[in-house]
């Protein structure tokens, strides 16, 4: 009998599909759908600490003509920001009464000191892992690339004395040394991290020339960076999960992930375009695959193309397409 069941972040998953955070985990209603379809576990919609700012400011103009002279202001403001928040709490302890998989919360805070509020708070509800949404914008020319570094170290440190619930940090890829980083993100004791974030795009509009957002769901082309960088990472790391993120459309792109050593992935565009049915397919599909290569759980091959597992390592660190033409040719 076929075992696709997954062992990641000390949490038991029944398949290795995580529902990312979306539009899609952001009612009780829409998670117990996913839950039927066979979902192996959830990442709760993020919270938002820019959202919470902008809730807040927008109550305090409409309430102006009440606080605009007021010592109030400032505590209205912060009573504003913590109704917000328990919104968001009630929905992880409900998600946590009715689901029996797994259910991860997600916070994307500006400032660390945020971030750390917020864990605390997220700890007394119980989900099962904290995911915590990383990416700082490098924006300013004064600073360095190791002092980008540094925040980032310094904030996981604060993170993990914060809470004990297992921490996920999702990434953005444009580190100069992701190696590194993602070494020592497991030596500060982080649980998993997930590779890579697929962050907000801004745009512009021309005719009426502002700036907007943009929602692009992600395709299956997206997916060779990904898995280049959980292959070469994967063997490497012995107390921190890779979770895949980005490009997971079909059975075959979830069965490269799993190959490179990812121990599960988290899908979001191909539930959003192909709806929940795609969470079975995807299921099926890498069955009949096991089934044909007399697989009879993951363990069996999971991480089995990681870099330091193949006679030619130098394969996945290969990044000019050559040879790639000449056998086209």
């Amino acid at each position: 009998m076929l075992d696709i069941s997954t062992r990641v972040l000390n949490l038991n998953l029944k398949n290795p599909l995580i529902a990312a955070s979306s539009p899609l985990t952001s009612n009780v209603e829409s998670l117990i759908k996913l839950e039927k379809a066979g979902i192996g576990a959830v990442v709760l919609k993020s919270i938002f600490e820019e959202e919470l700012n902008s809730e807040s400011r927008k109550a305090m103009l409409d309430n102006e003509q009440y606080l605009g002279h007021s010592d109030f202001a400032e505590v209205f403001s912060s009573f504003n920001k913590d109704y917000l928040l328990n919104q968001y709490l009630e929905l992880l302890v409900s998600a946590k009464q009715k689901l029996s998989i797994p259910v991860i919360a997600s916070i994307n805070c500006i400032h660390p000191e945020a971030w750390i509020e917020y864990a605390e708070r997220f700890e007394a509800c119980k989900p099962d892992a904290l995911e915590l949404n990383y990416y700082p914008i490098a924006s300013d020319a004064r600073v360095k690339g190791e002092e980008v570094d540094k925040a980032l170290f310094s904030f996981v440190k604060k993170a993990r004395k914060a809470t004990a619930l297992p921490l996920i940090i999702k990434l953005g890829n444009n580190y100069s040394s992701l190696s590194y980083n993602i070494k020592k993100l497991e030596a500060e004791g982080i649980d998993g991290v997930v590779l890579f974030n697929r962050f907000y795009r801004p745009d512009i509009d021309i005719e009426t020339e502002e700036i907007t957002s943009r929602l692009t769901l992600s395709t299956e082309n997206e997916i060779g960076h990904i898995l280049r960088w959980v292959a070469l990472m994967s063997a490497e790391l012995k107390n921190l999960d890779i979770i895949a993120n980005t490009g997971v459309h079909t059975s075959a792109s979830l069965i490269k992930m799993l190959l490179a050593g990812a121990k599960a992935v988290e899908i979001c565009s191909v539930l959003m375009q192909d709806g929940l049915d795609s969470i079975s397919k995807l299921t099926e599909g890498l069955e009949t695959w096991m089934t044909k290569k007399g697989y009879s759980n993951l363990n069996d091959f999971v991480g089995k193309l990681a870099q330091e597992r193949i006679a030619d390592p130098m394969l996945w660190e290969r990044t000019q397409f050559m040879k790639s033409l000449m056998k086209g040719n």
